[in-house]
């Protein structure tokens, strides 16, 4: 299931250690990663996703997911088989999200 949700700046869209049930997709505004009240990722750039690691590997969040701006963000609910079943697009953008981090990582 999809929901468009829109945050206002410095709210928080996802809390470390909240159990992942979803995964978002920017739409607009921008989104940063805070890990110990220090940002480490910034998300601008409408299409990203965010907030996939937790959902795939069912962990709890390893990081606060905060609105930088007031922004629109699509929220898909769901388990990993019902989002590559029902939103095989989302799934080919999430593999090539996932290897483009890859890439930069070991760069």
């Amino acid at each position: 299931m999809s929901t468009m949700k829109t945050f206002k700046k410095d709210q928080v869209i996802a809390p470390e250690g909240e159990k992942a049930k979803n995964i978002f997709v920017l739409v607009d505004g921008s989104v940063g990663v805070f890990k110990e009240n220090k940002k480490i990722s910034v998300f601008k750039k409408p299409g990203e996703i965010f907030g996939e690691l937790s959902m795939i590997l069912n962990r709890p969040r390893t990081a606060t997911l905060k609105a930088l701006t007031d922004c629109s963000v699509l929220t898909i609910e769901g388990e990993l088989d019902d989002l590559i079943k029902l939103y095989p697009d989302i799934s080919k953008k999430l593999i090539k999200t996932l290897a483009e981090r890859l890439a930069h990582t070991n760069e």
